[in-house]
């Protein structure tokens, strides 16, 4: 296997991907809820339809991760998802009906599972282990601002004339979506790599999926924390879009604008940061940290539903998402390096998030439709600090220091060492450039 060469023209590709998939995403995403509000749906009909996008991506994120896996145009598989979800859109806004607004929302839910770990395997196909945690960091730094732009924008296009045009901007960003991918040099992805496999490292397809996760209990510890804390957060944000637009359909947009803007902010500001500091110092402690503001979140929403509160309190989204988005990555590459399943793993992951989120949209739902937002919001609190609780007392470090040096790169036992340290030093500069 050669080692990662990739060129600027990909790298900035890559940036540029996750800057406009995340515009894409988002258009079909959180205003979905602020849309289905305005034609007079009610919270629960709401809360079914935001389910049917998280269980379509539960029953389909392990199988997709898996095709990530064996499949080797991943460009090519980037590209049919974003068509495909960019038809969703117009079909939305054309045709606001039932059954079409839960295809849409079932399309949401099927090309998740085809981007996430589309971009992940993309990355580490391109630069490696190596410079993995940062690169994953810069991705979603581009992911976050992409976010802010799409949040904006769309936020003034529901304003100035509908929500339903939303979605027919999302149907235009399509394009330099696709030309971002295209821009990525597929012969520079290496296919090995990009599942996780390294040099003289026998690959096992013993184990795949479910089991590889049941025969590691780290793995397992993952996957179940991630359920709850995605029981506390999945809801979040659709419940204070509609709280938001209960009394103020015309400012609905430009507040769940402002919603999704600040966490994402946020992100753009921490994401380089919190890659750098996983490699250095670990990824539990961060990831802990991070955790903590999601019950701190949750609990505030339950004491006011104040739009200007509501948009101040998802600075703590943007910490606590932003570095879940990140080390969760991390960690699944930490435990499944060199086996070729990490896109299954993360696959499988992504099923966890798709299990806490879709309980969660449901569950908050039913309660705040009977109970009221403050109900609904101490629901979530009670799964997050779960969460919180499971990562801090069975959640160990995945990151293993002897991953940090390269092989070939430690220090020599002959008592030189100089031709090792200057191999090091030519190794460092060469996670710079991959890393810029």
């Amino acid at each position: 296997m050669s080692s990662p060469t990739p060129s600027t023209r990909s790298l900035r590709g890559l940036d540029w991907t996750n800057f406009f998939l995340s515009d894409v995403r988002t258009g079909v995403g959180p205003f979905v809820a602020v849309y289905l509000s305005n034609m007079h749906w009610n919270v629960a009909q709401i809360g079914v339809a935001l389910t049917v996008a998280e269980v379509a991506g539960l029953l389909t994120q392990a199988p997709g991760g898996a095709f990530m896996d064996y499949l080797r145009s991943k460009r090519g598989a980037l590209v049919v998802a974003v068509l495909i979800l960019s038809a969703s859109a117009l079909l939305m806004a054309l045709f606001p009906t039932l059954p079409i607004v839960f295809a849409a929302q079932a399309a949401l839910g099927i090309t998740g599972s085809v981007f996430g770990p589309g971009i992940s395997a993309i990355t580490l196909g391109l630069v490696g282990y190596s410079c993995l945690g940062q690169r994953t960091g810069r991705n979603a730094g581009f992911g976050s601002a992409g976010n802010v732009f799409a949040a904006v924008t769309m936020g003034i296009v529901g304003y100035l004339y509908s929500t339903r045009a939303i979605f027919f901007f999302v149907a235009v960003l399509a394009i330099p979506t696709v030309l971002s991918i295209l821009a990525i040099r597929g012969e520079e992805i290496d296919y090995e790599r990009a599942r996780g496999r390294e040099d003289a490292m026998p690959v096992s397809d013993e184990k795949v999926g479910f089991r590889a996760i049941l025969s590691d209990r780290r793995m397992l510890t993952l996957v179940v924390l991630t359920v709850f804390w995605h029981l506390g957060n999945g809801a979040m944000l659709a419940m204070i879009g509609e709280a938001m637009s209960r009394d103020r359909p015309q400012q609905s947009s430009l507040w769940m604008s402002a919603a999704v803007t600040v966490p994402q902010i946020v992100m753009v500001a921490i994401a380089p940061s919190v890659g750098r500091i996983a490699d250095r110092h670990g990824r539990k402690r961060i990831l802990l940290f991070g955790f903590l503001f999601l019950p701190l979140r949750t609990l505030l929403c339950a004491f006011t539903q104040a739009p200007a509160f509501l948009i101040g309190f998802q600075v703590f989204d943007g910490i606590s998402a932003g570095i879940f988005g990140i080390v969760g990555v991390l960690m699944v590459a930490d435990l499944t390096r060199g086996t070729g399943h990490y896109n299954v793993a993360l696959g499988t992951l992504g099923m966890a998030v798709g299990v806490g989120a879709s309980i969660s949209t449901l569950m908050a739902g039913a309660v705040t439709q009977y109970m009221g937002f403050p109900a609904g919001f101490l629901t979530l609190s009670a799964c997050s600090v779960m969460a919180v609780i499971i990562l801090w007392l069975y959640m160990p470090e995945t990151r293993v220091p002897e991953h940090d040096v390269p092989q070939g790169m430690k220090p020599s036992s002959n008592g030189s060492g100089i031709t090792a340290l200057g191999n090091s030093q030519k190794h460092r500069l060469r996670v710079k450039v991959l890393c810029s």
